[in-house]
């Protein structure tokens, strides 16, 4: 319940971020509304998966439910994400971080084309590194 709530709580607030950028329009600087535009994007993203992810788990068969379950609870598919997010990680942090605030102070079109690109190749490498570790395992 609490989940639920925080979530419910992250998705307003990301809502009322877009909302507080849709309404000032010129008022405010160009980096302000990147910057409050990119943490609305992200609290309603992360709220957002907090509120479906219990629903999709309902909607599902209790063979279903448990299968994923024991997935996320297995020893060997927990540490093939931990060593795959550690080595995809250390790839492209700056990767994602650099671009991604320069889009959001400076506005430009290059920056805001890159940065979701760059994001993109850091979840290939995650997926990439996430076959390479359950081969060796």
């Amino acid at each position: 319940m609490k989940k639920l709530l925080l979530s419910a709580l992250a998705a307003l607030a990301g809502l009322a971020l877009f909302v507080f950028v849709i309404l000032s329009g010129e008022e405010v600087p160009r980096s302000v509304n990147g910057l409050c535009s990119g943490l609305g994007g992200a609290l309603l993203g992360i709220g957002g998966a907090g509120l479906l992810m219990p629903l999709l788990m309902r909607s599902m068969s209790p063979e279903d439910r448990k299968e994923i379950e024991r997935g996320e609870t297995d020893e060997r598919n927990i540490y093939i994400r931990s060593m795959a997010a550690q080595d995809s990680w250390y790839w492209t942090l700056v990767l994602l971080w650099v671009p991604f605030v320069a889009a959001l102070i400076q506005g430009e079109l290059l920056w805001m084309i890159l940065a979701p690109a760059l994001i993109v190749l850091h979840c290939a490498f995650y997926m990439f590194h996430m076959y390479r570790w359950s081969k060796k395992l």
